[in-house]
């Protein structure tokens, strides 16, 4: 008997990590909360945390946690942040200068689903 996904396990998560020499963090972090953090939550998505752990001796990565409501909304986020050219600047200005960049989008495993812990 199937039953309905309860609303968390609808919930997509997006993890983006962004290693950065020590010197560009504090910068970095502050050209992504005035450039990307305004139009990435008018396209729905929600800042959940932004963490830092070191990545050798003169690196740093900034893992930040984003919250969207479903599937549907991932994807309408997808497609608006496709057509804003300011989204495609900002990332094009980070690989510049980033160590390495990824992002991964994630959602709950939920037990039936065939995914063994």
């Amino acid at each position: 008997m199937n039953t309905p996904a309860s609303p968390a396990s609808e919930t997509v998560s997006i993890l983006d990590h962004v290693t950065l020499t020590n010197d560009q963090v504090a910068w970095w972090l502050g050209q992504f909360h005035d450039r990307y953090l305004p139009g990435a939550q008018r396209r729905g998505m929600r800042l959940e945390r932004v963490w830092r752990s070191p990545a050798g001796r003169d690196a740093t990565t900034v893992h930040i946690l984003w919250i969207l409501p479903g599937i549907r909304a991932f994807y309408a986020m997808r497609g608006a942040a496709a057509a804003d050219p300011e989204v495609a600047a900002f990332w094009a200005a980070t690989d510049g200068y980033a160590l390495e960049r990824q992002r991964r989008a994630l959602q709950p495993a939920e037990a039936g689903s065939g995914v063994s812990a």
